[in-house]
């Protein structure tokens, strides 16, 4: 995970403490509101990454996508660097696991579906 935490520093400028976290985030809401077979799937090709979800995602009601949202911008990205690390993540994540999987894993998320 670590290469993809510093593409998303280079991309967004944010330092590493922060790309780490907002990649937990994101990684956080795909754990807790995907298909959870795709997702022990996918997390399984992704070395770390359920790491990072238990450690900076969260559960329950406040974890959904518009929750995810305002916790990335609670850390510290706006809008656009959001938008960059998703798509970052995304392409990571195609890369290691395969689209297909990523599809059925994040697509399974009201309001993901469009973006992967």
């Amino acid at each position: 995970m670590q290469d993809l935490i510093d593409n998303i520093v280079a991309d967004t400028g944010v330092d590493a403490a922060t790309a780490e976290r907002a990649l937990g985030i994101l990684l956080g809401l795909v754990r807790n509101h995907g298909d959870q077979e795709k997702v022990e799937e996918l997390l399984a090709k992704l070395p770390g990454a359920a790491e990072l979800a238990v450690k900076h995602g969260s559960s329950g009601f406040m974890s959904g996508p518009l929750a995810t949202m305002t916790k990335l911008s609670a850390a510290g990205l706006s809008m656009e660097q959001i938008k960059q690390a998703g798509r970052l993540t995304l392409r990571y994540a195609r890369e290691k696991a395969g689209a297909a999987l990523v599809r059925e894993a994040a697509g399974s998320i009201p309001g993901l579906g469009s973006y992967v």
